[in-house]
This record gives C-alpha cells, sequence and structure tokens, in this order.
C-alpha cells in the first residue's frame, strides 16, 4: 500500500496570516508521487485552506494510519503555519510549552491545534517496516522564541503570532528563571516514532513561504523537490537527500537549515524505498 495525506493552507481566516505557497507546495508533492514514486491518486488525500479545520486533519489522519502495514509506504505532508502554545497548571504557572500546526480553524486553543503531543499519539500506532515519510514545511519553537520582524515582501515567515496576552505567557514561560516548563517539539516527538521526519527549519529560524522563479511555494518543499526529481534524487539515503536540500536553500539565499529527525536507522533508506523493521526502545 502506498498513501499520502497532504495538507496545505493558504487562506487563513485573518488576512494577516494568509500565505501563498502552501497550496502549490501539496499540489507539487502529489503530482511527484504519482509520476515518480508509483503512487495511484486514488491514494492521495488533499486538505487545502477551509477544509483543513483540526477535526478534518485528524480525520484523514486515521485514514492515512488504517491498515497500514509492514512495507507500506506512508507520505504525511504539512505546509502551512506553525505555533508554540504555553500550558498553564491549575496553580496558574506555565509547565509545558508544545509545538502545534495551525489548521485553518486555529484560535490558540487545544480544540482547534495540532500539538506535538497529537501527532505521538496518532503516529505511534504505526508498525514496524511501515517507511512513513513525515515533511514539516512549516515554523514551530525557533521563529516564536525570537523576536517578530516585518517579512520581506516576497517571503512570510511560516509561524503564527500569538495574541499580545499569549505572546507575554509564552515569551515569559521561556525566559523565566522561576519556573522551568517542559518544552515539547515536533522535533522531540519523532524521536519517538517510527518515522522519518524532514523539518523545514531549525529549532532557531524560520521556514520561508516564498516566490520562487516565479511562483510561489514553501522553500523546504521546492528544494525537497528539486532534489528528488534529480538523477539520483530517489536512489540517495534520506540523509544525503537532507544536507543536498539544505545546501541548495543555503545557496538560494534563504536563512533556515532543513533538518532530519526520528529514528536514525530509517536515515539510511530512501524518500521511496521500504524501510528497515526497526523496534522502538521501550520507555
Amino acid at each position: 500500500m502506498q498513501r499520502a495525506l497532504l495538507v496545505g493552507i493558504n487562506q487563513y481566516p485573518d488576512p494577516a496570516n494568509r500565505l501563498h505557497g502552501c497550496v502549490n507546495d501539496v499540489q507539487d508533492m502529489a503530482k511527484f508521487l504519482t509520476a515518480s514514486c508509483g503512487f495511484d491518486s486514488a491514494d492521495i488525500r488533499l486538505l487545502c485552506d477551509k477544509r483543513a479545520t483540526r477535526e478534518a486533519i485528524m480525520a484523514h489522519v486515521g485514514w492515512l494510519l488504517n491498515g497500514a502495514a509492514a512495507a507500506d509506504h506512508l507520505v504525511f505532508h504539512y505546509s502551512g503555519h506553525g505555533a508554540q502554545m504555553a500550558d498553564r497548571n491549575p496553580q496558574g504557572a506555565v509547565h509545558a510549552v508544545h509545538d502545534a500546526i495551525c489548521p485553518y480553524d486555529f484560535d490558540w486553543t487545544d480544540q482547534h491545534a495540532v500539538r506535538d503531543v497529537d501527532f505521538g499519539f496518532a503516529f505511534d500506532t504505526v508498525p514496524e517496516g511501515v517507511h512513513f515519510v513525515w515533511v514539516a514545511d512549516s515554523c514551530f519553537s525557533g521563529g516564536l522564541a525570537k523576536a517578530f520582524g516585518e517579512p520581506k515582501t516576497d517571503r512570510c515567515p511560516k509561524r503564527m503570532r500569538p495574541p499580545a496576552d499569549l505572546e507575554w505567557r509564552l515569551q515569559t514561560a521561556l525566559s523565566s528563571k522561576r519556573y522551568r516548563p517542559r518544552v515539547s517539539t515536533m522535533k522531540d516527538v519523532a524521536g519517538l516514532l517510527r518515522l522519518a521526519l524532514i523539518a523545514g527549519c531549525t529549532a532557531q529560524e524560520e521556514s520561508s513561504d516564498a516566490l520562487i522563479d516565479g511562483r510561489y511555494n514553501g522553500a523546504l518543499t521546492y528544494f525537497l523537490l528539486q532534489e528528488l526529481r534529480a538523477k539520483a534524487g530517489l536512489t540517495e539515503p534520506l540523509s544525503a537527500c537532507v544536507q543536498h536540500v539544505a545546501k541548495a536553500v543555503h545557496e538560494g539565499g534563504y536563512d533556515q537549515t532543513p533538518e532530519l529527525h526520528g529514528l536514525p536507522a530509517l536515515f539510511s533508506g530512501t524518500f521511496a524505498a521500504s524501510a528497515p523493521a526497526v523496534r522502538l526502545a521501550a520507555s
């Protein structure tokens, strides 16, 4: 079985949060999977813009994983805003900070966000031997821990700016010497799962939604597909693939470094080939 769930969101309800290249990202990935990786179009689901609510994303994650077995190839690709959310305990102190992706109906509540722990619970069901690649073309912790600045006209950071009160809570939590909140990230979660996560940037950077060659795309998705379409793209290990993507991103003038996270045993596999069966260590 080869199955893919591709989520791209440009048209967030608030015009200030709208992006340009995310739908192009997932359409481009869908075309690549069918043309070069042997996927049937019937086994690829796209969720775009207002259809990509939290409820719809989680329901489609269930579809993606349903019946998965060893030697299957699964792809989950998200292109859109990322956010960081701070939780208070009953005493009012911020005790945890989580990465999240921002569905169309994102409103800074758990009911309309998909947090790292949500993906952890969902993806923990992936059986051994499944080749699962997760592409995250968005910003998470890194972009939110920095001061906000005005984006260039042809490049927009893929991070959702919190309301003033929640931004204060988050910055206070991250800088507090009195309380040490537990910081959880998508990359941390990926390290506990049977998958390979290709992330758009490091924890100190932002992923870009950019005008590239006259068309909008996420920088990660654009250069990842450029690499995979190259002569050796589908035969090189994921570790080498992501290194080459990072080099191309830097040469393109983007201040972000794509990274590979997850189980190291998967990094020697290719984007499309079956991964070796690996067993997670008991927690």
